[in-house]
């Protein structure tokens, strides 16, 4: 299964896609003829604290040591979403409110400073992994909304888990199919030898 590197991989096109979403950002300082990165700015520059949205791949490629935009936790990742992940993490259909949600959170996760979002994640793919296995099992993905349901890496491996379950269902057929004819051999065998028993006693 080709699931994403969880660290930055320049040949991943599924690590490329992750660092296009954009997350909001504030200037630290003004930022002259730089106006066209909002477009709802009117002005040619950008002042200082002046909030946007930018790829993330932006935040990343600025220099630590100069840097221009200060990166956000988005809401999806806010104390008010935790609540939400803690009370019924599996209600949500993270795959409708972020598809490259656990990626784009681990990528965030260097710009938190509480680490609430390392914990959001942990606890919320904990819970999403036990509804995902029995889903793999007893539902299939020919009768569920794999795409609003799950995100990016949940759907690998719900995909996965389908392919799997499948093999194995197909394994236990041929070895029941491999049973039964073995039964049948077994029990022609013992009626054969009850017809020769036969036929040399009325000899």
């Amino acid at each position: 299964m080709n699931i994403p590197s969880y660290r930055p991989n320049y040949y991943s096109l599924d690590d490329i896609t992750v660092t296009q979403e954009r997350i909001p950002c504030q200037t630290t300082q003004d930022l002259y003829m730089m106006g066209f990165l909002d477009a709802s700015e009117k002005s040619p520059n950008l002042s200082n604290n002046h909030t946007l949205e930018l790829p993330l791949w932006v935040v990343l490629q600025q220099d630590e040591r100069n840097p221009h935009f200060e990166a956000q936790i988005p809401d999806i990742y806010s104390a008010a979403y935790k609540e939400i992940y803690k009370a019924d993490a599996n209600y949500v259909e993270l795959g409708a409110l972020c598809k490259f949600y656990f990626e784009l959170g681990i990528y965030l996760t260097r710009y938190d400073g509480t680490n609430s979002v390392s914990e959001m994640l942990h606890v919320t793919a904990q819970e999403r992994m036990k509804v995902l296995k029995d889903l793999c099992q007893n539902v299939g993905n020919d009768s569920l909304n794999v795409n609003s349901k799950f995100e990016f890496i949940e759907r690998l491996l719900f995909n996965e888990g389908c392919k799997t379950n499948k093999l194995f269902d197909d394994w236990l057929q041929e070895k029941q199919v491999h049973i039964k004819s073995t039964e049948i051999a077994t029990n022609l065998r013992k009626r054969k030898r009850s017809l020769d028993a036969e036929t040399q006693e009325e000899q």
